[in-house]
């Protein structure tokens, strides 16, 4: 009996073939998944994460100065800043936003997509054919990977307000343009706009140029106009020079303005050497132009793409990597599936276009990058991070480059689409990556904080907190300076010191400094008071008013208040020993005396600010045991030790254990005082000499009895102790 011939598959597979090609490979989708698809993009680069950020390095000057003086000292920081008049955008945002970190962020958020929105619109008013090119311009704009500053969301807000503010400037441009007959009703809109952000702030003040190219190509592009393609070239460029010269108008009463700011304002924060050398040495200046403008060029073209593909951004010890790597992959198929679902434009036009788009992102990109240069500020000799805030009038420019050198060199649509999926994936990745570096900042911080009013819940006013180097990632010394006087605040009865209702301290009164950086040490330790001045706020110190810490959760260890007795532990640095040796413990109060809580308690950090207090932990235990053993309450410090026990909480490190160690000595536990020096004397850093330091402390002063000497000699015998 022979078996029957088994049924062929290529049926079934031909069928799958066609369904393929008719319902998913050939299929179109709507013009609004576009504007979808900048959401979902921002919202993942961008929003995944919102709720687990805070605040960092320049948004701590916002938030002190808007918190601890309200509204009269965010304006005197604002104008030490040279935005004088950014208070009409903060002193809303303040009050509708408040302080919770999360609000900033979803602000933003939102802020960054409305602005990524509205580029896309204007694209689409002067190439209206453009439909999946436009789509990869307002992509590769939303997530460019040269801007990497978008956890910052006080500090920055305004800068993508204005950034708004301008695109829908120009938007209102374009349709003056194309709509002659309500020509004075949006140019009026569009001059108030444009001058709107110019007078907050001087970012995208170069890119008013773009303008009158764009003014070509929409008059070019679209018969429909008042100048249509018919005419000859020299009329058309008569009218683009008429509707362009308000703007130049507005850009020259500005650019007088901001000329004038000395003699308005009394200073101006911002010189041009650059402009200087080109006038009175163009030798020097013009070469020295040149090699600018191919550097940050290059940094802002190129550099960030490099970044994007940094082999130490695969870290599989950290489990949001394959997260990332799954946007990645995630976003380079939906991204090739969607736009490649909405391009619609003939060969041709896509030619055409794609050369205008390259000479626009050109010019773009270059008068993008024209303020920081005017303001010798040059992206490619700066730390590339915080370089990157100088990029952003550069990155419209430089999505529209790159997006159109795709288009010329790539000429099969399936192909251009897969490599411009590509770098939208690398660049979603690259954005969520950062957030999440951002995300550890802040999550170190908290602990900081946290630790910090747990430690010292008061501290003496003008006591200066220094560590031996900068502890925490994203911030800095001053950043850290004006979070301290958030988390600690104006005391009650200090000189400067008002109604809490209103706000007002005269001065920050605590500072942190990274090592003895930004001071004379030679003079500060022969007794000459440390003066220190930031923006609005002088803070003034002596030798006295020192308080050393050192901080480095990622051993595994607590925040270490140090001290002179300290000297003998071997770990530390150079620079920590030459602080703790001035370390005063006195500055330190039991109690909060900040005006932000009720007088005499011990609240810990505004929730507003720093959210509610974390699960405590061994952490928790060691801060407020260190804390009582100063105070010398030794029942306090051994009830602190039972309940870490029976909790199962350990330490990490060895003088972690001291201030219990001393408290059973002192409270007659001998027994469990030798077992915790046991424990101390296995425990990273082995510090034996700080441990017989502290043995022949307790042996002084307390009062000799036959257990007392028994333990004593056989925890000496063990550690080794002399004498």
């Amino acid at each position: 009996m022979t078996d029957k011939p088994k049924p062929s598959a290529q049926p079934e597979f031909r069928k799958l073939k066609e369904f393929f090609n008719s319902k998913i490979r050939n299929a179109s989708l709507p013009a609004w998944c576009g504007p979808l698809m900048l959401f979902v993009t921002c919202f993942f680069s961008f929003g995944i994460l919102l709720s687990r950020l805070g605040f960092f390095q320049d948004d701590w000057h916002h938030v002190y100065y808007a918190y601890a003086e309200g509204v009269s000292g965010l304006m005197r920081f604002l104008f030490t800043d040279s935005r004088p008049l950014a208070f009409i955008a903060y002193v809303p945002l303040f009050k509708l936003l408040g302080f919770n970190p999360a609000n900033w962020h979803w602000s933003l958020m939102i802020l960054r997509f409305l602005t990524v929105l509205t580029f896309w619109y204007a694209v689409r008013l002067v190439w209206p054919n453009l439909t999946g090119m436009a789509v990869w311009l307002a992509l590769l704009f939303a997530v460019y990977p040269a801007y990497p500053l978008q956890s910052l969301s006080v500090a920055y807000s305004l800068h993508w307000i204005m950034y708004l503010v301008f695109m829908l400037s120009v938007v209102m441009m374009l349709k003056a343009a194309r709509n002659p007959k309500s020509y004075l009703l949006y140019t009026g809109l569009a001059l108030i706009l444009q001058l709107f952000h110019l007078l907050m702030i001087e970012y995208y003040s170069g890119l008013e140029f773009v303008r009158l190219i764009l003014l070509w190509f929409v008059f070019s592009n679209n018969p429909g106009t008042s100048t249509g393609s018919e005419i000859s070239y020299l009329k058309r460029w008569k009218q683009v020079l008429k509707q362009w010269l308000p703007y130049l108008l507005v850009l020259g009463i500005y650019a007088a303005y901001r000329m004038s700011y000395h003699t308005i304002y009394g200073y101006d924060r911002f010189t041009s050497n650059l402009l200087n050398s080109l006038i009175h040495t163009p030798m020097t200046g013009i070469p020295f132009f040149i090699q600018t403008v191919l550097q940050d060029s290059a940094f802002v073209l190129i550099s960030p793409w490099i970044a994007t593909v940094d082999p130490a951004l695969i870290d599989f010890s950290r489990g949001t990597t394959f997260v990332i790597l799954a946007i990645i992959l995630g976003f380079s198929l939906l991204g090739y599936f969607v736009v490649s679902r909405l391009e619609t434009q003939k060969k041709e036009e896509t030619h055409r276009s794609t050369r205008q788009i390259i000479l626009t992102g050109a010019l773009a990109m270059f008068f993008g990058l024209l303020p920081p240069w005017l303001a010798d500020m040059f992206l490619f000799s700066k730390n590339p991070l915080w370089s990157g805030r100088l990029a952003l009038g550069a990155i419209l420019g430089a999505s529209m480059l790159l997006t159109g050198f795709v288009y010329l060199l790539v000429d099969r649509p399936a192909y251009r689409h897969l490599v411009l999926s590509i770098l939208l994936g690398l660049a979603v990745g690259f954005q969520a990556q950062t957030a999440r570096d951002f995300q550890t900042s802040w999550d170190k911080q908290l602990q900081f904080y946290w630790q910090m009013s747990w430690r010292a819940p008061g501290l003496q006013p003008n006591t200066m907190v220094v560590a031996d180097s900068e502890i925490l990632p994203y911030m800095g010394y001053y950043p850290t300076a004006f979070a301290l006087n958030v988390l600690y605040g104006p005391q009650v009865g200090a000189p400067g010191s008002v109604n809490p209702t209103l706000r007002g301290a005269t001065a920050p009164m605590y500072w942190f400094n990274n090592g003895s950086e930004h001071m004379n040490w030679t003079n500060f330790q022969h007794g000459q008071p440390v003066e220190i001045a930031r923006y609005s706020s002088v803070f003034t110190a002596t030798n006295q008013a020192v308080l050393s810490i050192t901080f480095e959760p990622q051993q595994g260890q607590c925040l270490w208040v140090l001290r002179p007795s300290y000297s003998e532990v071997r770990s530390f640095t150079d620079e920590a020993y030459r602080w703790m040796a001035i370390s005063n413990l006195n500055l330190i109060q039991p109690q909060s005396t900040t005006l932000w809580n009720n007088p005499g308690s011990s609240t810990g950090p505004p929730s507003a600010v720093f959210g509610s207090e974390p699960k405590h932990t061994w952490c928790y235990y060691y801060e407020k045991a260190d804390l009582a053993s100063q105070q010398k309450n030794w029942q306090t410090v051994t009830g602190l030790w039972k309940d870490a026990k029976d909790k199962g909480f350990h330490p990490g490190a060895s003088i972690e254990l001291i201030p219990f160690i001393e408290a059973e000595a002192r409270t007659g536990d001998w027994t469990t005082a030798r077992e915790l020096t046991n424990m101390a004397d296995v425990l990273p850093p082995v510090e034996k000499s700080l441990l017989c330091s502290l043995w022949r402390e307790i042996e002084t002063s307390t009062t000799p009895s036959g257990q007392r000497d028994q333990v004593i000699l056989q925890v000496k015998q063990k550690l080794g102790c002399q004498g």
